[in-house]
């Protein structure tokens, strides 16, 4: 496990809890925000719709982390989050959070490095741009595997396609290639990846895997 997940929990006291049922908005892209939230149980999407309209999934917030920080600085959220499965949530308003850091002045660091990675994540994210859909793919895996330090990544191969902007049937056929490899093993709901190492090769241009279209 990543050692800042659940590091905001000493607060959560402070925070408004709600629960939410999935396919909930809990934010929309270009709304003006005024707190931020962290999720204790469940499970909520990023995605971003760039200016020609096309819509990525960049990061799946699991229990433990806080998102939404931009609304923090009373700025645009730049993305929206949509709950995917039961969530259970914490909202925490500008003024909770400023009263937080006055008597916790450790929170400010938790906040900040939260931030950070989240600005990290959108900076990898443009970096990948100009990669194959291999390589995108081997990089969304990854991130999600060293998120939560667990080889089994319960996704479907939708939002894989949403994520690295490119077909359902292509993100299919690269899983399939990767499976007779033995690299991962595909079901209905999930990646269990077999080889991380081979993983990582792919997104360094180690193993050379052929395009497919």
């Amino acid at each position: 496990m990543s050692k800042h997940k659940y590091a905001w929990k000493p607060y959560l006291a402070r925070g408004l809890k709600k629960t939410y049922p999935p396919k909930a908005i809990l934010f929309h892209q270009g709304e003006i925000g005024n707190g931020f939230y962290y999720l204790e149980d469940g499970e909520v999407k990023i995605q971003l719709t760039s200016f020609k309209g096309d819509e990525r999934i960049i990061d799946i917030v699991t229990p433990g982390e806080l998102f939404g920080e931009a609304g923090i600085k009373k700025e645009p959220y730049f993305s929206t989050a949509y709950v995917m499965k039961p969530s259970t949530l914490f909202y925490f308003s500008n003024e909770v959070f400023q009263q937080i850091c006055k008597e916790h002045p450790s929170a400010i660091d938790i906040f900040l490095q939260s931030l950070i990675r989240k600005e990290r994540l959108l900076a990898e994210i443009v970096a990948q741009e100009n990669r194959s859909f291999e390589q995108k793919l081997a990089f969304f895996l990854l991130k999600l595997y060293n998120k939560n330090k667990d080889t089994n990544i319960a996704i479907n191969q939708i939002s894989l396609s949403n994520y690295i902007g490119t077909s359902r049937i292509t993100v299919y056929k690269i899983l399939q290639q990767w499976e007779k490899k033995e690299i991962v093993t595909v079901s209905n709901r999930s990646i269990q990846i077999n080889d991380l190492n081979r993983l990582r090769a792919i997104l360094n241009d180690d193993i050379v895997i052929p395009s497919v279209d």
